[in-house]
């Protein structure tokens, strides 16, 4: 069924002209900035733990430091995007930044690794205000044109954050201090801040508010469901099967009654009308399987480097190198495959070029065939995932008025985050001595299953296209 995007007109004071020249570079410069120090501080810290757990000891808290700031990161995101259209976007994004780089400076002045712990979920709820805010942000001030080249550039910083975070700490660890892992993030984090300050103004408040209660419990049922959704999938946990089962069906049940809540609240956390047009709900669950496909390949292609091809840590994290440049260059391309096809299309066909990809990562991989194949045939899967991701997003925001697309946003990054957890999840089921040498290939093997569904759910045709594209912006 082809879906035709009736587009929102944007506010008559707020518009892409309206920030001309300069002052969009300074915010794209803040908003590229705070991208890269809180994904690198996602991955940083790997390298460095080994270490900070010899200082600071308290073994049987070791992965909550991980979990902890992932868990936080997660579940605060659509508490933001909410509070985005509601307050402004400078505000919220400043207050994230704030929460980011307190807990930063408090993680590299620690003495126990219980207050590690503490911090790192600081640390984590700044990350859920960043990570949706900068593509809220970019929607507000590029049009489509510019946006997927722009977005381009933001995936290739996200990604090269992630892939050189925990080289970058092992250096910091052997030639400075654990605590410059955390601390470094300060004055970045304090510069994208003012960057963005005399950059970015926010349209007159009277137009982001909707007048009723800001939904508390729907924001702490999206966390309690989320939380024990995301600890029952969490491998390193050391928990029993029974514990793991427990929290899974706790955090369904209270996800049902979420869901049931949200149509009636006066004002929903998530934007329960706006998800009801396809081009916004077509692109959230797709986004579920973009997710897998985004955060998996990362986890498993550097492991399977070092431990299947004898490569060394750097050679390992540089085996990512060509999945994110085939990523960046999907997301350019990907917007004139949006205005030919339209977002709902590319969002689909992207799925398909990334999931055949993928099969043939796995035969490669089966077959030990020379790694320059396989690292040349995941560019391909980069390009498709590149290419997807772009159009699940650009089609919800575009569908959507200003006042909400805070929210569409970080209804779309939930749901990224939430299945690049259960992709990975998925995945760490396979067990590396049963699957006898091919682990890494069945593993891709599930992936591509994963993204054949995610094409499958995509059942409508069309979406934001040229024809209902908003217009070019004025340059100066």
């Amino acid at each position: 069924m082809a879906v035709a995007a009736s587009l929102p007109p944007e506010p008559a004071f707020f518009n892409p002209a309206a920030h001309p020249g300069a002052r969009r570079r300074l915010a794209t410069v803040a908003m590229m900035t705070g991208l890269v120090v809180s994904a690198f501080e996602g991955t940083v810290v790997t390298s460095a733990m080994p270490t900070i757990a010899r200082e600071l000891g308290g073994d049987r808290l070791y992965p909550w430091v991980f979990i902890g700031f992932l868990v936080a990161a997660a579940v605060s995101v659509p508490l933001f995007g909410k509070l985005a259209d509601r307050l402004g976007r400078r505000p919220v994004y400043t207050a994230g930044m704030a929460l980011f780089l307190v807990g930063s400076a408090m993680c590299g002045a620690v003495g126990s690794m219980a207050a590690l712990v503490f911090w790192r979920v600081v640390q984590g709820l700044g990350v859920g205000a960043i990570g949706p805010l900068v593509p809220t942000i970019s929607a507000d001030i590029y049009t489509l044109e510019e946006r997927a080249k722009v977005q381009a550039l933001f995936t290739g910083s996200w990604g090269a954050a992630n892939a050189l975070g925990p080289l970058i700490g092992g250096w910091l660890v052997s030639f400075a201090s654990w605590r410059w892992v955390f601390l470094v993030n300060v004055p970045f984090g304090l510069a994208a801040v003012a960057l963005l300050l005399v950059s970015y103004v926010d349209p007159p408040r009277t137009h982001a508010r909707d007048g009723a209660p800001l939904d508390v419990r729907g924001a702490a049922a999206f966390a309690a469901a989320s939380t024990a959704l995301l600890l029952a999938m969490e491998r390193e946990l050391d928990i029993g099967v029974a514990t793991r089962a427990a929290l899974f069906a706790a955090g369904m049940v209270v996800a049902w009654w979420l869901a049931g809540a949200q149509r009636r609240a006066a004002s929903p956390l998530f934007p329960v009308a706006e998800l009801r047009a396809p081009l916004a709900r077509t692109g959230v669950v797709g986004s579920l399987f973009a997710g897998a496909l985004m955060y998996a390949p990362p986890a498993y292609i550097p492991l399977w480097m070092a431990e299947e091809r004898g490569a060394s840590a750097i050679d390992a994290g540089a085996a990512l190198v060509p999945m994110l440049l085939g990523w960046a260059a999907g997301s350019t391309c990907g917007v004139r495959f949006i205005l030919h096809w339209g977002s709902l299309d590319v969002g689909r066909r992207g799925l398909a070029l990334a999931a055949a990809s993928l099969v043939a990562v796995a035969v490669a991989m089966h077959e030990g065939a020379p790694i320059s194949v396989t690292l040349s045939v995941l560019a391909v899967v980069g390009f498709g995932l590149g290419a997807a991701g772009n159009a699940l997003m650009l089609g919800p925001q575009a569908a959507v008025p200003w006042a909400s697309r805070g929210a569409i946003t970080s209804a779309v990054h939930a749901a990224r985050t939430l299945g690049g957890s259960l992709g990975v999840a998925l995945l760490n089921v396979v067990d590396d001595r049963a699957a006898a040498g091919g682990a890494a290939a069945l593993r891709f093997v599930l992936l591509a299953a994963l993204t054949v569904l995610g094409c499958v759910l995509i059942r409508e045709r069309g979406g934001l296209s040229a024809s209902t594209a908003e217009p070019a912006a004025r340059r100066s």
